[in-house]
């Protein structure tokens, strides 16, 4: 697992995510905030369609690219957080945020995490693939 963290350790990480819509994919670019006790967090607003889908279907898989040319796969179901701590922590690792919502106090800031789940990391050499539980 070492090798997912260090993954999505670059700042800023940007990866695209995936949800269902009405049975369908939707695929779009995501950022990705932390990772704090085998939890994987990310934001997103309350007002956008990717909220409402989580709400429906809470099923995710999250994917970028490294320099390398290898790329990872995170999945599973996650969970919504109002733990002002999370949020305070997404704020401190993107001051964009605060151009977005002002204060982590916003009530359309949504924070969610990927708790348990299956992670991937591949690239075009047969040897470099690993499967990870998590």
């Amino acid at each position: 697992m070492n090798e997912v963290r260090e993954m999505l350790a670059a700042v800023p990480c940007f990866g695209s995510l995936a949800t269902v819509d009405g049975g369908k994919p939707r695929v779009r670019p995501f950022g990705f905030m932390f990772e704090e006790s085998g939890r994987f967090y990310f934001c997103t607003s309350g007002t956008k369609e990717v909220y409402r889908q989580l709400t429906v279907c809470p099923y995710i898989e999250f994917t970028r690219t490294g320099e390398d040319m290898r790329w990872l796969r995170i999945r599973g179901e996650i969970k919504f957080t109002e733990e002002a701590r999370y949020k305070e922590k997404c704020f401190e690792r993107y001051p964009m945020l605060k151009d977005i919502y002002q204060t982590p106090e916003n009530p359309a800031f949504k924070v969610f995490y990927l708790e348990h789940g299956r992670a991937s990391i591949d690239g075009f050499i047969p040897d470099q693939s690993k499967r990870f539980e998590f």
